[in-house]
């Protein structure tokens, strides 16, 4: 008989893979551009113009850019990559019931927790990008040549005293926004999948409790042996 793959096993560990992929693209994005501003967080940023050609920038606390940047190194690459190898080695046993014999309700912890603190630093980040960036668009009510949040890329910051690599903030922020939002969809999927399993391991073993494992009466084999293994079955959680 052909083994049959648990598909949902699959699809699971193939979501976990991408968190795993995608943590790097939030993280190093974001640790990029604060390395280019001087270590700085220019999340929440603060951009005074004083006229056209002249504005004044005052970053904010590296709190705001840390969070994302460890949340998705340890959350979500570290984490991720422990769940691809825990699932590559149940596909590898080639049980058609590896699904209902792994853990569940754990992992639909972790990822719930997950999905709302990745829920809030995509805020943090979204947010803090948008505040950013009206701060540089702030600049036309004092007739600078300003007509998108990328426009700073082109910029000489330096001039104005500062060691800044600013040719691709804007890029390299957009990339980070896009993929931690990405990210949450990915773990929300996952608690959904979790729950999906969780309800059927559950409707697996009540079927299976109700099942009469007493072998015939006329089955020579009917000892009290037959039966021992059957008090033993653990419920799958």
């Amino acid at each position: 008989m052909p083994f049959m793959l648990d598909v949902q096993l699959i699809v699971q560990g193939f979501l976990y893979l991408t968190t795993f992929v995608l943590g790097f693209v939030v993280s190093i994005p974001l640790g990029v551009t604060t390395i280019n501003f001087g270590g700085q967080c220019i999340l929440y940023g603060d951009i005074k113009w004083q006229n056209a050609t002249f504005f004044k920038y005052t970053p904010t606390d590296m709190h705001n850019c840390n969070f994302s940047i460890y949340l998705n190194v340890f959350g979500c690459i570290f984490y991720s990559l422990g769940m691809v190898i825990y699932h590559g080695y149940a596909l590898r046993r080639k049980d058609p019931n590896i699904g209902s014999q792994m853990w569940v309700m754990p992992f639909i912890l972790v990822n719930a927790l997950l999905t709302v603190v990745i829920f809030i630093s995509s805020c943090m980040i979204s947010v803090g990008f948008k505040e950013f960036c009206d701060g540089l668009l702030r600049g036309k009510d004092k007739g600078a040549s300003v007509y998108s949040c990328a426009d700073g890329q082109r910029w000489n910051w330096n001039k104005f005293g500062t060691n800044y690599t600013t040719d691709t903030y804007f890029t390299y922020l957009t990339v980070t926004q896009t993929a931690t939002w990405i990210s949450f969809l990915v773990w929300a999927a996952q608690v959904i999948l979790g729950i999906f399993r969780f309800v059927r391991n559950r409707r697996l073993r009540s079927k299976d409790q109700f099942q009469d494992p007493a072998p015939s009466i006329d089955s020579p084999n009917n000892t009290p042996s037959d039966l021992e293994n059957f008090a033993s079955v653990q419920p799958s959680a």
